[in-house]
């Protein structure tokens, strides 16, 4: 169950802005020749339906379904206790309550005389649901409806950008309270981050730590007395009204170290607002290096939203022609003797 306050606002995610994303994904619709688009979410896989209806869910699942016209339906098994919470967070479309959602929506769909429904991410639709789909549905072609979304998500909108980049802030001040010449263990650190992304109104934070940079670069999920080394990174994914962004410190206790890692964390942040997140994007982080004296890059991947997942990896060193512009960029750099993570929001410079 997730532990942040949700709540819908107006003025951070309009509903002329749900319309708007609303019109742009029938318009995909019709160019496909799909008559609805079935999406499905659950607690780790929010990201469609929150950004089509601002809504995700603190526990349970539900599909929504999308007709080209008329209005859209959210069908869940939660029970009627909670419909007057759901609404109120969720700004866009009928809600359904049924222990049947397959069969209902089934139902529905025949009766809208629909003849071909697209299913988001048809192969991890959940089995039970969409056997009761299948039932209900004889005569009707199901296929899958990545393309549709995709051509309607590619590009944030003014909203996105904004709850985004306060989602950012929030894991930027969070980390900037890590004192590493002090900081006595990889739970202290950890808690601390935590601590304050949750007061400052994330909705979500999942803290991840490298204890020790030194004898392993992977992040973990710790609590208590771990001790650190030398040199570890935090990692911060915060999630703010359905949008999530990931941040990395990394820090050293060396002061004459730290100052390198805050060097490069400087060198990043110049670059993200920089990078064209719609080109190759290999090209463009080798070239910036440039100006990072003794540093080499080692890794390097992009994440974005691209269906259910709120963020999914869509380029790497070894396929960097992705088509989904990124939204995350993580990168590892050697400064060098010194290992380095970095991670931080692509948007570009607000207005």
């Amino acid at each position: 169950m997730r532990r942040g306050l949700m709540a819908w606002d107006a003025n951070e995610i309009p509903l002329e802005t749900l319309a708007a994303r609303l019109a742009r994904l029938r318009a995909a619709m019709a160019v496909n020749g799909e008559d609805a688009l079935l999406l499905y979410t659950n607690f780790i896989r929010p990201g469609a339906v929150c950004w089509l209806t601002a809504f995700s869910p603190y526990w349970a699942d539900g599909i929504l379904m999308v007709p080209r016209e008329g209005e859209p339906i959210f069908a869940t098994t939660l029970s009627n206790r909670v419909a007057s919470w759901i609404q109120s967070v969720k700004p866009v479309g009928a809600l359904l309550h049924t222990p049947y959602p397959g069969t209902a929506l089934a139902a529905r769909l025949k009766q809208d005389g629909a003849k071909r429904v697209a299913i988001l991410e048809l192969d991890a639709f959940p089995g039970g649901v969409y056997d009761e789909l299948e039932a209900g549905l004889d005569g009707v072609e199901i296929v899958e409806g990545g393309a549709s979304f995709a051509a309607a998500r590619a590009v944030p909108d003014a909203a996105e950008w904004g709850v985004l980049r306060h989602a950012a802030a929030i894991a930027r001040n969070a980390l900037a309270l890590l004192d590493p010449a002090t900081m006595p263990n990889a739970g202290l650190a950890v808690g601390r981050v935590e601590e304050h992304a949750r007061l400052a109104g994330a909705e979500e934070a999942y803290i991840a730590i490298a204890p020790d940079l030194d004898n392993d670069l992977r992040f973990i999920r710790v609590s208590g007395g771990r001790g650190l080394g030398a040199r570890f990174a935090v990692r911060a994914t915060i999630a703010y009204k359905g949008s999530w962004v990931r941040r990395i410190r990394s820090c050293a206790r060396d002061a004459a170290e730290e100052a390198a890692m805050g060097q490069a964390d400087a060198w990043l942040d110049a670059l993200a607002p920089a990078i064209d997140p719609a080109q190759p994007l290999g090209p463009q982080i080798a070239a910036a290096l440039a100006v990072l004296a003794g540093a080499t890059l080692e890794t390097w991947f992009a994440e974005s939203v691209m269906g259910t997942n709120p963020l999914a990896i869509m380029a790497t060193p070894s396929a960097d022609a992705a088509t989904t512009p990124a939204r995350v960029l993580t990168i590892r750099l050697s400064l060098g003797t010194i290992p380095w993570w970095g991670a931080a929001l692509l948007a570009p410079a607000a207005d």
